[in-house]
């Protein structure tokens, strides 16, 4: 019979059951299956030619399946922990006892004997109409007191019948039901908090992997960039950031190949960082260094470009240096002069960078670079009775103001020398080039004495002003001084006085006292500024000028492709012949074989026919007689390639090898055996140095008549473009002084 309750139907509780019991097809996934979806449609399209971003893709496919594993693997454990059979019985025995306990006589015992057997949890059973109660019972519970049960523990089933007014209502303890059902909703959310936290570090791994962890490493990257926009490269907190990058590549290798997250954009803009530092660090240079930290420090929240109102002053060492003939390497070359200049600056800046110089401006064919000297003298107590005190390196001679406590001045000196060593590499300046331009270049500089590469330097030191010097939309940065401008002025005047490099006194006062006992004085000059023009009287002179005393450090850089001749000095010969090449200047020893007319040259055996010696890197004299004029025939010219060539058929194959980092500054780098014997030629006889000092006082003592014998006899010793420049001046005035010589070279500026 179908029969209705008055709370809890029968009916609405099975419809109730049904709602509880999962379908297959359940609604929550729309009827598709994560895993019968296509791959392209949960993951993306994985084609490596599309055009989204990597880290995006990879992100979307390990994400994508973890968290639609996760979905999957949550629900399975929902229906699982949450399905369950419900128990009827209850019901089943309530519509019983609804007929048996209709009489009176039979209502305790069928209510007794059903207690007994199947509902022992009733504790209240009552039969009733609409005005009276027909049979009610209360019963004691077993495991418990029925008024300790709260409402929610308590399961009412009511009966009644369709057109009848008699009812029957039930109450039974549920308290049992409610604790298994508590216990498997907890079992149940934690299960579900676990898979949660589980999917969690799953997609947290990935982010942290390709996304956090690369920004944070680009934020330290940036961090170190505006600290040492200059020399970050060189720190050991970068050093650090590469090994763990190394280390985060071979950590996830086998989740990632190193090639794939190379491709990531993350890994783009980390090169694309260092990328931009390099180009700032090379288009800025060392003068540009506050202007980079400024501008990433103070434009951090900004889009904007600081420009400081006014620079800093710095104490530098400053060296310019000019590119001989350059114009007619450029009527020579045409477009290919920016490989040859480019190689040319190649050697000068990476030399003068690995005794620690910086390049500061490329001017087309001059070079400006700069050695950043210190504030302060070392704070250092010396020992009075030392009698070695103030002998190894003289901090301050003459200037208060210039300080090199770390070798400064030695070590540009050192760069200027080994330069000069480095341009009468020929091969490594034309190789490259274009057969028709090679042959114009060496065609035109075949009658100039000495390597393709000719430069002149100038050595200053003094105080300047560094800044940014233009607009937001293009800026420089410089040093703007006087001492910039010395240093200009001494690499123009070594042409007059004949000599590839001059140095001024201020920084010969710089250099270690060893150092500048093997530097020769020149001259001393006064230096006149436009408003001192037309000063005649010598006593003005003297009052008004500059003074500055120029000198030189004298190089036979020929002597190192000469045959070595025997000597009593052992330590110039046999050092050199034993001792492996340092540097980049070349091995004495190789050089052995060499004949006597085969004096200069050591890349190229004849200018005008290159291509056919191309693999030899030696050199020979262009005054040698082999080198053909420019209307040589062409039979001679082949005929001197052929003679020297098979000359120079045994000796080994050399080649400038450029340093790639800073080196470690030695005093015994001037023992180099390279070096010795580019100064042999003037310190072997002991006679050139005094001889020329005793000239030059005589000459500013206007005893030209005893310096004209001292400069004559120097030029008796060697050919020397001071002593050269000396007689033309006294030639020039008939061998006497003029009136207003003051005893020193005027020089307007």
């Amino acid at each position: 019979p179908e029969e209705n309750s008055k709370h809890t139907t029968i009916t609405d509780f099975f419809k109730g059951f049904a709602r509880k019991t999962p379908d297959a097809g359940a609604d929550s996934l729309d009827g598709v299956s994560p895993k019968a979806q296509p791959k392209s449609l949960l993951f993306g399209n994985n084609d490596p030619k599309d055009s989204r971003s990597q880290v995006g893709a990879a992100m979307r496919e390990l994400t994508g399946q973890r968290i639609a594993t996760g979905a999957l693997l949550a629900l399975c454990m929902t229906v699982i922990c949450d399905w369950h059979e419900d128990d009827t019985t209850q019901v089943m025995t309530m519509l019983t006892l609804h007929g048996q306990t209709a009489s009176a006589k039979f209502a305790e015992l069928s209510v007794s004997t059903a207690r007994s057997s199947v509902i022992p949890s009733l504790f209240k059973y009552t039969r009733a109409n609409e005005t009276s109660t027909i049979f009610s019972g209360t019963y004691d519970l077993s495991n418990g007191d029925v008024n300790d049960l709260r409402e929610r523990e308590i399961l009412s089933v009511d009966v009644t019948r369709k057109g009848s007014d008699v009812y029957t209502s039930g109450q039974f303890d549920y308290s049992q039901v409610t604790t298994d059902s508590a216990r498997v909703e907890l079992v149940t959310t934690i299960l579900i908090l676990f898979i949660w936290v589980l999917g969690v570090a799953s997609f947290a791994g990935p982010v942290m992997t390709l996304v956090v962890e690369p920004i944070e490493r680009m934020v330290r990257l940036l961090s170190m960039l505006m600290k040492d926009p200059l020399g970050y490269q060189s720190t050991p907190q970068f050093q650090q950031f590469k090994h763990e990058g190394d280390e985060i590549a071979d950590k996830y290798k086998s989740m990632w190949p190193k090639e794939v997250l190379k491709g990531m954009e993350t890994n783009f803009l980390m090169s694309t960082i260092l990328r931009i530092g390099s180009l700032m660090r090379v288009g800025f240079g060392s003068a540009g260094v506050e202007i980079i930290r400024n501008n990433l420090e103070r434009g951090r929240h900004k889009d904007v470009l600081f420009l400081s109102k006014q620079g800093s002053s710095v104490s530098c060492i400053f060296l310019f240096c000019d590119i001989r003939q350059f114009t007619d390497a450029t009527e020579c070359l045409q477009e290919e002069v920016f490989v040859f200049t480019n190689k040319i600056a190649a050697v000068v800046h990476s030399i003068c960078h690995s005794y620690g110089g910086s390049a500061n401006k490329n001017i087309g064919d001059a070079f400006l670079l700069t050695w950043l000297l210190d504030e302060a003298p070392p704070e250092k107590e010396e020992d009075e009775d030392d009698p070695f005190r103030g002998s190894s390196n003289n901090l301050n001679l003459g200037k208060s103001d210039l300080y090199a406590t770390h070798n400064q001045a030695d070590k540009a000196l050192l760069s200027v020398v080994k330069i000069s060593m480095a341009l009468h590499y020929d091969n490594y300046f034309v190789d490259g080039m274009n057969e028709a331009a090679r042959n114009r270049l060496l065609t035109k500089l075949s009658k100039r004495k000495g390597p393709i590469v000719q430069m002149g330097f100038g050595l200053h030191a003094g105080k300047a002003v560094q800044g940014a010097i233009g607009s937001q939309r293009k800026l420089d940065a410089t040093y703007i001084s006087e001492s910039v401008e010395r240093s200009e002025f001494l690499e123009s005047s070594t042409k007059k006085y004949g000599v590839p490099l001059l140095m001024s006194d201020a920084f010969y006062n710089l250099l270690d006292s060893n150092n500048r006992r093997r530097c020769r004085k020149l001259d001393q000059l006064i230096m006149l500024r436009e408003e001192d023009e037309g000063l005649s009287d010598p006593h003005e002179l003297l009052d008004s000028g500059e003074k500055m005393s120029i000198y030189t450090f004298d190089m036979d850089i020929e002597a190192l492709w000469r045959p070595i001749v025997a000597d009593d000095d052992n330590s110039m010969s046999g050092n050199i012949e034993t001792q492996q090449r340092q540097s980049f200047g070349p091995s004495a020893s190789s050089l052995t074989k060499r004949r006597s007319h085969l004096v200069r040259r050591a890349s190229f055996t004849a200018r005008e026919m290159p291509s056919l010696i191309t693999s030899s890197s030696v050199r020979k004299d262009r005054r040698s007689s082999f080198i053909p004029a420019r209307d040589s025939s062409k039979s001679d010219m082949e005929k001197a390639i052929q003679a020297v060539t098979e000359e120079l058929t045994e000796r080994p194959i050399r080649t400038l090898v450029l340093p790639s980092g800073v080196r470690h500054y030695n005093e015994r780098a001037w023992l180099e055996p390279d070096i010795k014997k580019i100064r042999r030629d003037y310190v072997s006889n002991g006679i050139i140095f005094p001889k020329y000092q005793e000239g030059l006082k005589s000459y500013c003592a206007k005893d030209w008549e005893h310096a004209k014998q001292c400069f004559e006899f120097v030029l008796s010793q060697r050919d020397d473009g001071p002593s050269r420049c000396f007689l033309g001046r006294i030639a020039e005035h008939n061998g006497v002084p003029p009136r207003n010589f003051v005893g020193y070279t005027i020089e307007d500026l």
